[in-house]
Order: C-alpha cells, then sequence, then structure tokens
C-alpha cells in the first residue's frame, strides 16, 4: 500500500514539477573587525559544520552587499543574514520578506542598507529573483573596533542557527521547483 501512495502522490504532481530539492543560498553580510556589525560572518562560519547539502551553498558576503555579483541566478530560496538597526534592545531578531522592502522608499533595516536593498529590488525589477527571499536581522549592541561578538549577540547566536536551519528545512519540505 505505500508504494501505490506515492505512486498517486507522483500522479497528482502538476505537470513540469519534479520532486527536487530547492537551490538555497544562505548570505552572510557583515564585517568581522567590527563585532557585532560581522554577525552575519560569524553565524555563516558557525553553518559550515551543520550544512552539508549540495542543494545548499553558504556565502560569506562580507561587507560587499551586492547580491547580483554573490548569488547565482538559479536560486530557489536566498537567506540573508545581517546586522539590523531597527532601534529595539540589542540582540533583537527580525525576520524580513521582500515583500517588506517598499520599492519605493529606503529601507533603515541593514547597516549595508544601499548596497542590500537595492540588490535586491534590482534583482525583483529584472526578474532574477529567487521564489522566496527571508532576510534575518540581528540588532547590534557594538559596532566598534574587534573580532567579538558582543555578550548579547553571542548568546543569540543558538536561535539564529536555529531559525536559519528552520528556514531551510520548510523550504525543503514545501517548495515544489520548476527544473
Amino acid at each position: 500500500m505505500a508504494g501505490s501512495k506515492s505512486a498517486k502522490a507522483e500522479l497528482s504532481r502538476p505537470p513540469g514539477k519534479e520532486a527536487a530539492q530547492p537551490r538555497i543560498t544562505v548570505l552572510g553580510i557583515g564585517n568581522l573587525l567590527l563585532r557585532d556589525e560581522g554577525v552575519g560572518i560569524h553565524l555563516i562560519q558557525r553553518l559550515a559544520d551543520k550544512v552539508n547539502s549540495p542543494n545548499i551553498k553558504l556565502i560569506d558576503g562580507g561587507t560587499t552587499p551586492d547580491i547580483l555579483s554573490l548569488v547565482d541566478n538559479n536560486i530557489d530560496k536566498l537567506i540573508i543574514i545581517d546586522a539590523a538597526v531597527v532601534g529595539d534592545k540589542p540582540g533583537t531578531i527580525y525576520r524580513f520578506d521582500i515583500d517588506d522592502l517598499d520599492p519605493g522608499e529606503p529601507s533603515p533595516m541593514s547597516l549595508h542598507e544601499l548596497g542590500l536593498v537595492n540588490s535586491l529590488k534590482i534583482m525583483n525589477l529584472f526578474g532574477n529573483c529567487p521564489k522566496e527571499v527571508t532576510i534575518i536581522g540581528v540588532e547590534p549592541k557594538v559596532v566598534d573596533y574587534g573580532l567579538k561578538l558582543s555578550p548579547e549577540l553571542e548568546k543569540k547566536m543558538p536561535r539564529l542557527m536555529e531559525l536559519v536551519l528552520n528556514e531551510i528545512n520548510k523550504t525543503n519540505t514545501y517548495m515544489e521547483v520548476e527544473r
């Protein structure tokens, strides 16, 4: 019976859809020399030990938020991690979707706001945007010379990793991919 159930699921898939895993890119942005400003890079480094799949690419974007030059146009989901100055308590975690970015106004969500937001807008205008874009921002406490995260952000790293891994798992579970 189990075989017939999976055959039914296969037959009910819309034409042109494959049972392929989505291609996901996780992009960390930041400057490791400026403590909390480097939170995206710190997270990418820690995820390297946890993520091992040919369909998931981890990219250290450094201080160059020019997504067009860093990200393959051929992905299904983009997850961006960056410091985000919104004015809340240090360590506050924010989750944005591309729909949260107002195309008519600059968005003060990232320390790399100009490049990040404009790159996403340009990708969207040219139809090169992944099906899904998730931005995870973290309110920094210390943006000053140094290599370590503030205790507030260091304490949030396990939660950030969990959120990114959940985004990956959620995407792998529900997204159907056209190839």
